[in-house]
């Protein structure tokens, strides 16, 4: 996929018929769905806000290979674009829990730079929307935390002290606990889904020890990729808190409920 040019890179918010938020990039269009996160016991714990991008020509990339696809500097304004619209969004569902946003590391790093911080304007369109930001959870891979190590637990850090939470994704994913990831201590781990296939073809020692890890460190566990009954009942079985899946629900648009 080429990369869009700068003349290409003015952004427009615009609301569908049914007065849900997307928005135009170059000649791409950006929409939000949702995917819903729950308790052991079945209660909803919240939705992770993902990102659908498509153009007229039918094309629909995978987000990371959308944002890869595109200099830091206009991944950085797309990133920034697709958290507009889902917080507006999910504000207008008036749903309950919490929102689960991924961040770009681009946009975690320019939070070092005042002139490209993320999180002021954030704060201030939570405000607007009243908003509670301590229900808004960050989430980065591990694997960008371990490799890039202060860069990113620094603004983290300052995340966490403005009240917003934070999600460490794909754990496990490396091998083993790794340091950085105790150090930021975030408030929820979600272990990759390969530890899960692995536990369910017989492996009984990697999962049950990342949980124990993630426990002892004062972390809410979370396994995603759930996708058959059998998968949810054995991660119930080892006591897991939180399961996300498309056994217990698929990514789809939330209702407008109020026009925002």
């Amino acid at each position: 996929m080429e990369p869009l040019p700068s003349r290409l890179a003015a952004a427009q918010l615009f609301r569908d018929a049914a007065g849900r938020y997307r928005a135009h990039y170059g000649d791409w269009r950006f929409s939000s769905v949702f995917q819903p996160v729950f308790y052991r016991g079945g209660g909803l714990f919240g939705h992770e806000a993902l990102l659908r991008v498509d153009n007229a020509a039918g094309q629909r990339p995978p987000p990371d290979l959308f944002f890869s696809s595109l200099a830091p500097e206009q991944a950085a304004e797309a990133d920034r674009l697709a958290r507009l619209i889902h917080v507006r969004n999910y504000a207008q569902s008036g749903e309950s829990g919490c929102l689960c946003l991924n961040l770009l590391l681009q946009t975690v790093i320019g939070d070092n730079h005042s002139g490209r911080a993320h999180l002021p304007l954030l704060q201030g369109m939570l405000e607007t929307l009243e908003m509670d930001r301590g229900g808004v959870i960050f989430e980065l891979l591990e694997y960008e935390l371990e490799h890039h190590g202060q860069q990113l637990l620094d603004p983290l850090r300052r995340a966490s002290d403005a009240g917003f939470g934070l999600a460490v994704d794909d754990f496990g994913g490396m091998g083993g606990p790794q340091g950085r990831v105790t150090a930021l201590c975030p408030d929820v781990i979600k272990i990759d889904r390969s530890l899960l296939l692995d536990y369910m073809a017989g492996d009984q020692s990697r999962l049950p020890a990342m949980l124990e890890y993630g426990w002892r460190i004062g972390s809410r566990m979370l396994v995603e990729g759930i996708e058959s009954a059998e998968q949810h009942q054995a991660m119930q079985a080892l006591g897991v808190e939180l399961y996300q899946g498309y056994h217990l629900g698929r990514p789809a648009e939330l209702p407008v409920r109020r026009q925002l």
